[in-house]
């Protein structure tokens, strides 16, 4: 069953409710919170919360995590869709943190959560890593018996202390249960995302369209790239896939800057979602997906050698199987290796970072399989 918009899709989902419990501490004049429920949230109103993910090592210094809830009417949390936007699970992806600040502001801005005309909820997390984002790291650091780096986003919906997870686990454990209530706060959701530190890259999506209701949030993105994707276990985007709640990681370019133009596109995106689930009168949108590339594999160019790179291929660009797409050299300037696209497709990502080492991905392309 194909559904025309993804308000029809959101609205198969019930609300179980729980309960915020507030800590009775205030940071930065926001109040901390142990759980969110988004049903004691005021309604027409913007909030603001903290929650303590974890604590550190050393003194129990916590790990506090901003939340926004931009809340409609009472009537709305049975009528309106319940929307996550999620950013900077990786310390280094620091796009999305631009592209949350910017909904919620124009949110408040436009006055639509006041006015009582808003139908939905909204939760944001702009900065789910502050460990990552402190360390300019895309992974978290633990500080036990002299410290590991965990990547969060492998391994949702984790596990809590008391159940016999590790600070990472239940890290993410308290941001799946008491930030989104184990899918009771939510029944949409996007997380953003960058590449890696080191390439460059477009705007992009992973949908698995094999959930009814992410093919239509992927093309309401108007990316310039759809990997059609069965997802990655632990990855936030697959929870909630696995728990029939559609969602999609976009990718917004790469990471360490702000990208304006990208950031901009993530923003419209958001608001155009949010029309099309009805949370705004803006009506269902239009779809143009005639810069989009549509694609199901990926196809690594990686090198052999460890040394220097010069790429010859940008992001976005068309290659053939067997064109040349780069030159590792050595220290001398000799030439290592020359590197070729193994397949027909499109240009995903490219290093930028000349400095590389032996088996590590200098390039990805996108394809689908039929092409090449």
């Amino acid at each position: 069953m194909k559904l025309d918009t993804l308000a029809v899709s959101c609205a198969l989902f019930g609300f179980v409710a729980a309960e915020t419990r507030l800590t009775g501490d205030i940071l930065q004049g926001y109040p901390v919170i142990e759980n969110l429920d988004i049903t004691d949230v005021p309604a027409n109103t913007i909030s603001r919360y903290w929650i303590s993910a974890a604590q550190a090592q050393g003194g129990g210094v916590s790990y506090f995590l901003p939340i926004f809830v931009a809340r409609g009417s009472n009537d709305s949390i049975e009528s309106g869709a319940r929307l996550s936007l999620g950013g900077s699970i990786h310390g280094d992806e620091l796009n999305p943190v631009a592209v949350v600040q910017r909904v919620f502001r124009e949110l408040n801005e436009s006055g639509i959560v006041q006015s009582g005309d808003f139908n939905g909820t909204v939760i944001g997390l702009p900065t789910q890593n502050p460990s990552g984002n402190v360390n300019n790291q895309r992974n978290f650091f633990s500080s036990s018996s002299n410290g590991f780096f965990y990547d969060l986003n492998r391994i949702f919906p984790g596990e809590s202390i008391a159940d016999g997870g590790d600070i990472a686990s239940s890290y993410v454990n308290t941001i799946w249960n008491n930030v989104w209530g184990n899918g009771s706060n939510v029944n949409i959701a996007v997380d953003f995302h960058t590449l890696s530190t080191g390439s460059i890259g477009p705007l992009w999506a992973y949908a698995d369209y094999r959930l009814n209701g992410v093919q239509r949030l992927a093309e309401l993105a108007q990316p310039d790239i759809i990997k059609i994707d069965p997802g990655q276990e632990g990855t936030i985007e697959t929870t909630w896939v696995d728990s029939d709640v559609p969602a999609i990681t976009l990718e917004v370019g790469p990471a360490n800057n702000w990208n304006q133009t990208l950031i901009s596109r993530a923003v419209d995106f958001t608001f155009r979602l949010m029309d099309d689930l009805r949370m705004t009168s803006g009506g269902t949108p239009q779809v143009d997906l005639s810069n989009t590339y549509r694609a199901t594999n990926f196809s690594d160019v990686y090198s052999s050698y460890s040394g220097w790179v010069e790429m010859y291929i940008s992001p976005l660009e068309d290659v053939e199987e067997g064109q040349s797409v780069g030159t590792v050299y050595n220290s001398w300037g000799d030439v290592l290796e020359r590197l070729v696209s193994a397949v027909t497709g499109r240009v995903l990502q490219v290093q930028v970072d000349p400095a590389i080492e032996q088996g590590s991905s200098v390039a990805s392309i996108v394809y689908n399989e039929t092409m090449s």
